[in-house]
Formats: structure tokens, sequence, C-alpha cells
């Protein structure tokens, strides 16, 4: 439990983007990750015994451990964070996680990235959706002056081949693969990124696991009210509007209460 949640980034939005272009400008290569308590759940990340874990869950453990950056989603995540630093259990000078959810964390890393260098500086790939929302991804990113140079739908594995040959006819700039999108049981994004990281350094990538921003971006889903997502209940819109799709991530967050008996009032690991 404590080496996750010691993974997890503490800072704020404008110096969590600074970090991250900084370690991509020294290792020319970085793997960006976000985690909910959903995901903690349903993978057993806390659990202390590998008997209790399938191979996919541990692999799915180390390669949070692997990220260069893992990234808080939603509020359990946030609400154990500081109970774990209130009992202990973490050490950190901040109780409280911020909000770098892939949904407004992403599009403003964008954005920032192109007001410091400019879209001829900054490569977008796209990974993993369907054909109709990867080509609507690309468009409506393109409209905003993002150089989209190669894009590939979910129907077969990442060709690695000609996403080089895309990234060959530039230098020196900044190349980011969003893949988008993984299954409340199962993290493929996190899984494909992690077993390609000997080819993701080789081609300099900036890796973002994004989950359903695709959905987002290609305006097939909207975002909740501004005063939802102020309350923190952009979840309960989400669950209304799409119950099948989320209400299994909604039951593994409000097993909270018995990790927060187990592994801070009992301290077990």
């Amino acid at each position: 439990m404590k080496s996750t949640l010691q993974k997890i980034s503490t800072t704020n939005t404008q110096e969590t983007i600074d970090n991250i272009v900084n370690v991509y400008n020294n290792q020319w290569h970085c793997v960006v990750n976000f985690i909910y308590f959903s995901q903690i759940v349903s993978q057993h990340v806390f659990s202390s015994t590998n008997k209790k874990r399938t191979e996919k869950e541990k692999e799915y453990r180390k390669l949070l451990l692997k990220s260069d950056f893992l990234l808080p989603d939603w509020i359990a995540l946030q609400v154990f964070y500081y109970l774990a630093v209130l009992f202990k259990r973490v050490q950190s000078d901040k109780k409280r996680l911020p909000n770098l959810n892939w949904t407004d964390f992403t599009p403003q890393f964008l954005k920032s990235l192109k007001q410091s260098f400019w879209s001829q500086r900054i490569n977008i790939l796209l990974y993993w959706s369907k054909p109709n929302i990867v080509e609507k991804v690309k468009e409506n990113l393109t409209l905003k002056w993002y150089n989209v140079i190669y894009i590939q739908d979910w129907f077969s594995e990442f060709d690695w081949d000609n996403a080089e040959k895309a990234l060959n006819e530039y230098v020196d700039t900044i190349n980011i693969l969003l893949v988008a999108r993984s299954t409340p049981k199962i993290p493929i994004q996190e899984l494909r990124t992690f077993r390609n990281y000997q080819q993701i350094q080789e081609d300099k990538l900036l890796v973002m696991n994004v989950w359903w921003l695709f959905d987002f971006v290609a305006w097939v889903q909207k975002r909740a009210p501004k005063l939802f997502r102020k309350l923190k209940i952009e979840w309960l819109r989400r669950l209304c509007s799409e119950p099948k799709r989320n209400y299994k991530k909604v039951l593994n967050s409000l097993m909270i209460i018995p990790y927060i008996f187990r592994y801070l009032i009992l301290k077990k690991d």
C-alpha cells in the first residue's frame, strides 16, 4: 500500500506539467498513468500476498510503480490518501491530493505545451478507440492547431513501423502518444504500454494512458455541468447517464470503508 501511495503525484497541475516535460527532456521518454481507487480495489493493488493476485494484477502493480508519473483520479482516492497521511501510514508534506483526473489534466497539459512550444514542436499520436471516434478526435484537435501525425483504431495491435515513419518526418519535437482506453476489470492500455516499454524508449515517446478521454474530445460524451465538477459529484452524473458502464467503478469506490478499516486502522499491509 505504502509504495503505491508514495508513487502518486502530489504537485498541482502546472507543477506536474513542468515535471513531466522536464523528465521527458532529460530521458527522452516518459509514461504517465492515472489511477482510480476503483482500480486499486479491482486489481487488488494493496494485497499483501501474491496468492490473492492474478498474473495480470501482479503486472499491473509493477507497471504502476514503474510509471514516471502516477496521477490521482476520483474523490475516493483523495479521501483515502488524506486519511492515510492523517493515520501516518504515508509520509507526505501534503495531506490533500490535487485534482489531476485525465479528463481535465490531459487537455490542460496539451494546451500548456502548445503555449510553451507552439504546435510545430508537438506531435500527437492517437491509439485505441472506434474508427469514427479516433477520426473525430484528430479532426477536433487539428482545429485547435495540434499536429496529429498518426492515428490507429482498436481493431489491431499498434503498428510501430508506420508510427515510426510518421515520427521520422520530424526532428526536435515532443512526441505524445495518447492511448485510450481501459476497462474497469482489465487495464488494457497500461498493460500494453508496460509490455512495449523498450519501444517507447527507442521512439522517444511521451505516453499518456487517458482512459475514455477520446469520447469527450470527440463529443460522444458530454462533461457534467461545472457545478457537478465543483462539488466533486461528476461521478454521479456519469453513473446516472451510463449506469452499465460506471456502476462497478462506483461500487469499488465504496470499498473505501473496509479499506480504511483494514489498511489504516488495523495497519495491515
